[in-house]
């Protein structure tokens, strides 16, 4: 079963149009991803400004499928980047 955002997909012609991406945190200088998979652009956005690294970039990887492996680790990055992005929101407001 393939999965999009955390939804099962639908089959049919228009599930065909829209594909499956993964979502990474990248650096040019960085050999591999910084940060990943996330399953949103969202996420990554939150991943990257958690990073603090000018150089760093949101990534979009097409990818034909997502298992159930890959989707937790994509829902967990997500959920721990948008909350350390939210407590730095939080802080800069205060301060």
């Amino acid at each position: 079963m393939k999965f999009q955002n955390g939804a099962s997909a639908s089959t049919g012609s228009a599930c065909l149009k829209k594909a499956n991406e993964l979502f990474y945190v990248t650096h040019p200088k960085a050999p591999k991803a910084l940060l990943g998979p996330f399953l949103t652009e969202a996420d990554a956005e939150c991943g990257r400004v958690v990073m603090r690294s000018a150089g760093a970039q949101v990534t979009a990887c097409l990818v034909d499928s997502i298992d159930d492996f890959t989707r937790w680790h994509g829902v967990n990055n997500g959920q721990v980047c948008r909350a350390f992005a939210g407590a730095d929101r939080r802080e800069v407001s205060h301060g």
